[in-house]
């Protein structure tokens, strides 16, 4: 089938992987990519490439409408442009690979994600997550988490150690951060997939480790029907038509959610290998593609990611 499919943030690790997956599945299809960089590793799978400014820019909108014509399929990878296409769905012909308006927003935020989870899933919730601008800092015992309201859960976050940190607190724009429940570092962290569309609800769990930069570098498949059974339950309360990227801790025999993304995560590749198709899934329901094909998921697997060099003409 020929398929002309945009994805933005080209550039990006996410944008890159789901390149990959619908080259694999959709040899003839067409990929246009737009990035705010021209040129990055996105040239090395792309067929198109268009610079395009930020979200926040006024001529955002008149452009990417513009490049997004002719497309069966437009794929945002980047927070702020998943947001900014779920704000302005409706201005668009083309069909969009986004969740639904209200998961969006729920889980764009992480404060309203606490309080969701506190409200639903007490057992998952923090035991605390506050605006920065709603705490008297003094009173706080250290350490805790200092994040960003909105953004991936392993950027744009600091540790609160000590008095010097606090003192540093004000130099931040109190209404943009949250303080969280400090998660020890030394504690596993785990990234689950779930999707859940008509007929077909799968979950999948990593146990990684990070490189610096926040990716996924190296994975154990991590089975517990009783985790999942209820990590799955949240898919349902929020009856889920599409996929989400669940990130927690285990602490202390407890587990402890500090991220949900509403949107295909980063080590997206990591379970096409091995079976768990979810962004092919979702693309051919989005499409009204007939998937055809025998789920067939590998247990009990490692996965390690690297990078390698290439020189392209």
């Amino acid at each position: 089938m020929q398929l002309k499919i945009l994805i933005t943030g080209c550039h990006g690790d996410l944008a890159f992987s789901i390149a990959q997956i619908i080259k694999k599945n959709f040899k003839s299809s067409t990929l246009i990519g737009t990035d705010m960089e021209k040129n990055g590793m996105g040239n090395l799978i792309f067929d198109q490439i268009y610079k395009v400014p930020p979200t926040s820019n006024k001529n955002y909108l008149k452009i990417i409408s513009q490049l997004s014509k002719s497309v069966n399929l437009l794929i945002p990878s980047s927070e702020k442009e998943i947001v900014f296409f779920s704000k302005n769905e409706k201005k668009f012909k083309n069909k969009i690979l986004i969740n639904d308006k209200k998961i969006i927003n729920l889980f764009s935020n992480k404060l309203k994600t606490q309080k969701f989870l506190k409200k639903n899933f007490k057992n998952f919730s923090l035991n605390f997550s506050s605006q920065l601008s709603e705490i008297k800092i003094n009173k706080m015992s250290l350490p805790f988490f200092l994040k960003k309201k909105s953004g991936s859960g392993n950027q744009n976050y600091r540790v609160i150690k000590n008095k010097s940190d606090l003192k540093d607190l004000k130099l931040y724009k109190q209404k943009e951060w949250v303080i969280e429940e400090f998660l020890n570092k030394n504690s596993d962290e785990y990234t689950c997939a779930i999707i859940r569309i008509k007929d077909l609800k799968k979950i999948i769990i990593f146990n990684r480790k990070l490189h610096k930069l926040g990716h996924t570098m190296f994975a154990d498949q991590f089975e517990d029907k009783a985790i999942e059974k209820e990590l799955l339950a949240i898919a349902d309360k929020i009856n889920l038509n599409g996929v989400i990227n669940i990130q927690f801790k285990i602490q202390n025999n407890q587990i402890k959610i500090f991220d949900i993304n509403p949107r295909i995560s980063s080590t997206v590749k990591m379970r096409d290998l091995l079976g768990f198709k979810d962004c092919l899934w979702w693309v051919k329901e989005k499409l009204k593609i007939p998937n055809k094909e025998q789920i067939k998921i590998k247990k009990n697997k490692s996965i390690v990611k690297f990078f390698q060099e290439k020189i392209i003409d």
